[in-house]
């Protein structure tokens, strides 16, 4: 009768007391469970619940505040972007209006130095006919000049010489012979 004596009191002692007792729990001991739960949540709670929820909450301002500063930076970035355009268009305009002003001045330039070049020339021509035509004038002179001494000198001859027509003649293409 031991082990009867041992499974009846085994029996007795998990016997149910109540409502919970028929669920196979005990009630002191549900309690004590629970009240050490309950402590247990509260220190969680306090002392790393309420420090990691606000380590999360700072976290997520500080990833809102970057994704918001993101966002400004990409706003930033397209204007500067399109400054950067207009400033190009512009740049080219002036480039195109400053190259068809050099363009026009070089035509200018261009032009000028011909006429100036054409009235040099003729400027030269000019000059070149008038000194052409003074030394024509000089070089006929110089030969009337000859010319008279050459007849001065072949009379001369012909009057020291009384000589006939022949002699004459003769002598005359004789001094032009010399002279020239």
């Amino acid at each position: 009768m031991s082990t009867e004596s041992n499974t009846i009191s085994t029996t007795e002692v998990a016997e149910p007391t109540g409502g919970i007792g028929t669920l196979g729990l005990d009630v002191d001991i549900f309690i004590a469970q629970l009240v050490n739960f309950l402590l247990v949540m509260i220190v969680l709670w306090k002392f790393a619940y309420k420090p990691i929820i606000k380590m999360l909450d700072d976290r997520t301002a500080r990833i809102d505040k970057s994704m918001k500063d993101a966002e400004h930076v990409e706003k930033r970035v397209a204007a500067l972007e399109d400054e950067r355009k207009m400033i190009v268009a512009e740049a080219r305009k002036e480039a195109s209006v400053i190259v068809e002003i050099a363009r026009t001045d070089a035509e200018a330039l261009k032009t000028d130095l011909v006429e100036k070049s054409k009235r040099e020339v003729e400027r030269v021509i000019v000059h070149g006919k008038a000194q052409l035509k003074s030394e024509q004038e000089s070089m006929m002179r110089e030969a009337r000049k000859e010319l008279v001494e050459i007849a001065v000198a072949a009379a001369k001859k012909i009057l020291i010489e009384s000589v006939d027509d022949k002699k004459a003649n003769s002598l005359a293409e004789e001094v032009v012979r010399k002279m020239t």
